[in-house]
């Protein structure tokens, strides 16, 4: 089943409003052993989800526990159906450095800390395609980033006006587009 699939960190992100939840995604909310109550208000929210969600106690306690689990199904997802495009709602940046493999081999996820960044609803058409612009400065650079989180930066300084979204989408695009991959710890550029 492809589609879009939304990975809910519930440890680190608490405040979510299911009812935003688009009608394609299907919900992974993942909990942990030590969380006993989950909101009811909540629970009425998920309701309407049916079998789009589905909630996943993890086995164990530890440090990162619950991410290796949100990896270890994110992983069986991308297996399963390489083409599904996937959200990991987080504000634990430990889940970059996977998602950066993860573009890098032509798959389609992001990790974010909101509802709304994680699956943000397309700009209409009247909006400027920013990417030729970012590979015409990223040619002209003359000492590109060599680390993920530079390049982010770069996109950043020359994309002030841009939401946090449509810049994510455009250091996205580049590993999408294979402009940009990661070799040994470090970016490379083929443009």
């Amino acid at each position: 089943m492809t589609g879009r699939v939304l990975f809910i960190d519930f440890e680190n992100v608490q405040k979510i409003d299911l009812t935003e939840v688009p009608a394609d995604v299907r919900v992974r909310v993942f909990y942990g052993v030590t969380q006993k109550r989950i909101p009811a208000e909540l629970v009425v929210q998920a309701q309407p989800l049916g079998t789009r969600l589905e909630w996943l106690k993890i086995a164990g306690q530890g440090p990162n526990a619950l991410d290796f689990h949100i990896a270890f199904y994110l992983g069986q997802e991308l297996t399963q159906n390489p083409s599904s495009d996937c959200a990991i709602l987080s504000r634990d940046t430990g889940f970059d450095p996977l998602i950066r493999h993860l573009l890098a081999s032509g798959h389609t996820c992001r990790r974010a800390s909101s509802l709304e960044d994680a699956f943000p609803v397309p700009q209409p058409t009247a909006d400027v395609d920013h990417f030729p612009r970012l590979l015409t400065l990223l040619r002209k650079e003359k000492a590109r980033p060599t680390k993920p989180k530079g390049l982010a930066g770069k996109v950043r300084s020359w994309f002030p006006k841009l939401s946090d979204a449509q810049r994510q989408a455009l250091f996205d695009r580049l590993f999408k587009e294979s402009k940009v991959r990661l070799a040994d710890k470090v970016l490379a550029y083929d443009m």
